[in-house]
This record gives C-alpha cells, structure tokens and sequence, in this order.
C-alpha cells in the first residue's frame, strides 16, 4: 500500500468513528432544543467550553505526547514507560481535581457542581486513554471507542434528558456514565493497562522528553481555546444566555464540517510524521493540502445548503435566528481547519516551543477583535474575528514552517475562493430550492474534474472497494 493510498484508507477508517458518533451529536440537537430552554442551553455550552480549558492542565497534554511518543516508538521497553507516566500522573491529577473540587463547593454555591467535577476528571481520563490506544496503532480500537462513547450518550440523553427530564444534569450524566462504560470495554479489548503499565516502572529521562514535547503544547493548547471558545465568554457577557444558546446551536452545526476536517487531521497526523523523512515530502505535503483545500470548500457548500433548506425542522422555532450565521461559521472552520494542517509541520520536526509565538499573537488579536467588533455587530462581529484569527495564523505558520515543512500553494486556489464568493450570494440572496441545488451540482462536477488524475483513480478504487 502506497502512502497516498494509506493516507486515504486511513480516513475512511477514521471516518466510520467520528461520522458516526458526530452524527448521533447531530441528532441530539433536536432532542437539547426541545427539552432544553436556550438559557440552560447557554450555560451548558459555557460550561462545556471551561472544561475543553480545564482538561489541558490536568492531562499536561499528555493526549498528544503519548500519541506522539508511541507513534514513534515500538519497542516495549518504551511503551510501557510511556503508558505508565502517564496513567500515574493522570491518577495524581485526577485526585487534585477531585480535592479541589470538593474543597471549592463549600465556600461557592454554583450549579451543578459536583456533575461538573465528575465530567471535567472523566473527560480528561478518556482522552489521554483513547490516545493511547491509537498510538498504539489500535485504530479500530480508537474508533470503536468514539462509537460506543456516541451510542451510549444518545441512548443516556433520551433516559435522563427526554424521560427522566433531568435537564442539562441529564446530558452531564450522559457524558460520563458513557465514557466510564467505554473506558472498560476498550481495555478489555485492547488490554493496554494490564500489558504496559508497571507501577514500580521509572525513566526519568523518558519522563522529561515526554513533558518536553508536551508542556510547550499547555499554552498552545490555552491559546486555541481562546480561539475557539472564548467567544462565548464575550457573548454571555454582552449579549446574554440566551444569545449564547443561539451561538452555540449555530456552533454544533458547524461542527459538521469540523468533524471531516478533523477525520483528515487524524490521518495526516500519522503519514505526515511517518512521511517526514521522505525525499519528495514537499511535493507530497503540497499534494495533499492543495486538494484538501478544495474538498473542504466543496463540503461545506454542501453542507449549509443541505442545513438550510432543512433548518426549519432541525431545531425549535426559538433557535431559527441561528440560521443567518451558518455560512460565515463555515468559512470560519475552513481556516481553522488549512491553519491545523500546518500544526503538524511543528510536530513532525517536534518544535512545538516554536509553534507558541504564531498562537499567542493570533490569540491576542482574537481578543481585542471579539471584544471591539461584538459592541457594534453583536455575534456578527464574533464570527468576523474568527474568520479573521485563523487568517492571520494560516498566514503565519506558512512563513514560520517554510524551513522544515515547506508546502507550496497551488495558483489552483483560485476555484475554491470562487465557490465559496458564488455560493455566498446564492445562500442569502436566492430561495429558490431548484436553484440552489443547481449551483451544488455544478460546483461538486468542477472541483471533480479538476483533480488530477491520481487522486480520482485512488478515491475510485476506495469507494468501489466498499461496496464489493
């Protein structure tokens, strides 16, 4: 198997966990928005978003160093050093929080706190723990688990949410009662704690190259979410609970897209690290991202046309005002998603440090836009700035990669910025179903013939291999 063909069969492996567990998150935002009011959805959403936050300090980003680590290393002596560091310092943490946690709830009454405690040390255990397996190259595994955790959550959501109508405490028990089961079931499969973790194991050198590689991602990883979620914030702020109910359901459809965009991710991540040393790696890399661009462009016109024309039976009537902002949150994902790509340029060569001047500037810049832009257009100016802070940082990490991840933008551009500029105007100025559904096709039949050669015979041949 070529590393073209790897590459892709990778993401359809990677594909068949996220799709179907980002598709039963899709069905469940009918389910929230019926049974849940936009201002306890609002709260959810924010708390949510400080737990994305809180799980960076209490894993040490050990979800992406032992990924990285083990990835690299298939020897046991190193694999079993990896894994148990990593599930004593994730046992150490664990019982900070919960101390913490407990500690903090009698001096502050805050809502649904101990749920909150619960998922914030839950969350953070399955993350580091499904990152190992998949550095482990147990990707079946991995995708299992993404599976299981998504079933469980929707079968949990309509116990305790649609049933027992336990509000936004039912999608917190949903959440961690999910996770714990797969958890057991993914370690009775893969077997990973009973085969590499040794209590009494100690490599201090082994240890400090894993912090390394991942203490420099803490910051990186504060900066992204302030990036992606610190918009919130600002909303709940100057806007309300309700405007931020609004956002976030606009959010999770947007996610649609993320989701594929993170499917690649997950499979560039491994041929971009095992591909690193190649001679042609940049006219490889250059491949790669050329296309991409236009498959994620193509995709999303696909996507918010689809959402539009279905949006009045998506969601409750009180949520429909999120409609307007779908397009320009697309967008918003298409520049995160080219700026992420690069991401693996500073994990290849394993300079993360270098990767934090590029992140905190545009994070900066992120800040002081969301908070200008959203007292004069209100969440209009929130999506403005996103747009405009994956921009910058596109722009940055292809100057500051140049040297050791060198990939070359095709004048081929030009097509994906076209669709995108036509499919603009055809979403907010023509109703006419018919017509929307004309431009689609057109642009689905140029961006394929457009391809070269190769990558429509590799996509042909994946695509008949499924259905034989």
């Amino acid at each position: 198997m070529n590393r073209s063909t790897k590459f892709i069969n990778d993401i359809f492996i990677y594909a068949i966990g996220n799709l179907g567990s980002k598709l039963i998150t899709f069905l469940l935002v009918p389910l929230y928005t019926y049974y849940i009011s936009p201002d306890d959805f609002g709260y959810y959403d924010i708390v949510l978003t400080l737990t994305f936050l809180a799980m960076g300090f209490i894993t040490f980003q050990l979800r992406d160093g032992t990924f990285r680590f083990l990835l690299d290393n298939e020897d046991e002596y190193t694999r079993k050093g990896v894994v148990s560091f990593s599930y004593k310092l994730m046992a150490q943490s664990s019982l900070v929080v919960l101390l913490v946690g407990i500690v903090f709830s009698f001096f502050y009454d805050i809502r649904d706190w101990g749920w909150i405690v619960a998922f914030v040390i839950t969350l953070s255990l399955y993350e580091v723990e499904v990152q190992i397996v998949r550095g482990l190259g147990q990707n079946k595994s991995f995708v299992l688990a993404g599976i299981l955790t998504a079933f469980q959550i929707g079968l949990y959501s309509l116990i305790f949410v649609a049933w027992l109508r336990m509000g936004i405490a039912g999608i917190f028990c949903s959440n961690i009662l999910s996770r714990l089961v797969t958890m057991v079931i993914i370690e009775f499969r893969a077997r990973v704690f009973k085969r590499y973790f040794i209590v009494s194991f100690r490599d201090k050198s082994l240890n400090r190259a894993l912090l390394k590689y991942s203490l420099p991602l803490l910051p990186n990883a504060v900066c992204w979410w302030l990036l992606g979620s610190s918009s919130r914030l600002f909303i709940e702020h100057f806007l309300g609970l309700e405007a931020n109910g609004i956002f976030a359901v606009a959010m999770k459809f947007s996610t649609i897209l993320e989701t594929f965009s993170v499917i690649v991710y997950q499979a560039w991540q491994e041929t971009a690290i095992k591909q690193y040393g190649a001679a042609d790696r940049s006219k490889f890399f250059s491949r790669i991202f050329n296309t991409y661009i236009l498959i994620l462009s193509v995709l999303a016109l696909i996507f918010v046309f689809v959402l539009k024309i279905n949006y009045s039976w998506l969601v409750d009537s009180r949520y429909l005002e999120s409609l307007q902002y779908l397009y320009p949150m697309f967008i918003s994902v298409i520049c995160f998603a080219l700026a992420s790509f690069y991401d693996l340029g500073y994990q290849c060569s394993k300079q993360t440090v270098r990767n934090l001047p590029g992140v905190i500037t545009t994070t900066g810049l992120n800040l002081i836009m969301n908070y200008v832009f959203i007292r004069f257009m209100g969440i209009w100016g929130i999506v403005l700035s996103s747009i405009l802070s994956y921009l910058f940082m596109l722009g940055f990490r292809i100057i500051d990669t140049w040297k050791f991840f060198p990939v070359k933008v095709s004048m081929e551009i030009i097509y994906p910025i076209l669709f995108l500029i036509g499919g603009a105007i055809v979403f907010y100025r023509v109703d006419s179903i018919i017509l929307q559904i004309i431009y689609i096709t057109v642009v689905v039949i140029l961006s394929y013939c457009i391809q070269p050669r190769s990558i429509r015979q590799e996509l042909q041949m994946k695509i008949k291999a499924l259905f034989n």
